[in-house]
């Protein structure tokens, strides 16, 4: 049964980021009244929207702010984070995990007198399905984010136990697409995009282009967070079209749109992370989604990009 979003009041944490704000404008199409916490009078991707959002200004660490953002609230998505690229994320991991464990536990402080409030809150694939914090945290290239991630699970775990409120876990592998970051510090897609902008020569791709690699659509990612919550998906939940492409494939698609002629040079003495990934459990609802593939996925990354 389709979930009636219609003058429900949803926060959305993290409204006005990349992911964010696709979701924002989703469930405004479904009647939501949506609020969103905001730091500074930067609406970025939803400015075109800005006059039917619920904005409140303040700083999501802070506990009395969070318990004013969830004043009256019917269902909680919590998606900010501090995130940047794994480089990033394993230089300045203490860093990284105590910023995303500082957010949820304000928020939680917020939801304390809510009542059973459902929540979810987006994760990341990079948590296995089964892992060990103490393990994750001794890793000699620890990745604050993922550890972060890890750690608030946990916490929204042990939260939702004693009050009783419903709680989804979204765990989706790497999201790419339109009003994604494109600077030093992106993700993979945007970071090989500009790096085929940028090249004086070749384009430089560490390990041998065989290892694997699994993208998620972003506007795909939404579609999938509402059909399990219409299902009454709770606890962890993987998001994934099932396609997987090796690196090679992905440098080869991503030159052929950016710099058709740029050569690809491979250098196999550098790190490569996983050269496999993992078959994930998945919801039966997800089977029967379309999905973006790769290849157009890609195309309307570079669209977008490239008239900004």
């Amino acid at each position: 049964m389709a979930h009636d979003w219609k003058g429900k009041r949803v926060l959305v944490t993290g409204g006005t980021g990349f992911i964010g704000s696709f979701l924002v404008e989703a469930l405004l199409e479904r009647g939501a009244i949506v609020r969103v916490p905001i730091r500074t009078q930067n609406y970025r991707s939803l400015s075109g929207r800005r006059g039917e959002i619920e904005w409140l200004e303040g700083d999501l660490r802070d506990s009395a702010y969070c318990s004013e953002l969830t004043d009256r609230v019917d269902e909680v998505f919590h998606l900010a984070s501090c995130r940047r690229n794994v480089e990033y994320h394993q230089k300045k991991s203490s860093d990284v995990v105590n910023e995303n464990v500082r957010m949820t536990l304000a928020l939680l402080d917020g939801l304390q007198e809510r009542g059973s409030i459902p929540v979810t809150f987006f994760s990341t694939a990079n948590v296995p399905p089964t892992f060990d914090t103490i393990a994750l945290a001794q890793e000699e290239k620890l990745d604050g984010y993922v550890l972060g991630k890890a750690l608030c699970e946990t916490l929204w775990f042990a939260a939702a136990h004693q009050r009783r409120f419903p709680l989804l876990i979204l765990r989706p592998v790497g999201v790419y697409g339109p009003r994604d970051t494109f600077n030093e510090e992106s993700n993979v897609i945007p970071s090989l995009m500009l790096k085929t902008r940028d090249a004086e020569k070749q384009l430089d791709v560490w390990g041998t282009g065989e290892q694997e690699r699994a993208f998620l659509y972003v506007e795909d990612l939404i579609h999938a967070a509402l059909a399990l919550i219409d299902a009454g998906a709770k606890h962890i939940q993987y998001v994934t079209s099932g396609e997987v492409v090796t690196v090679r494939r992905l440098a080869e698609g991503i030159r052929d749109l950016v710099r058709p002629d740029l050569p690809i040079v491979y250098d196999p003495s550098k790190p490569i992370g996983n050269r496999t990934i993992p078959i994930l459990p998945m919801h039966p609802v997800l089977s029967s989604l379309p999905w973006t593939s790769l290849s157009e996925g890609l195309s309307r990354t570079y669209r977008w990009w490239n008239r900004i």
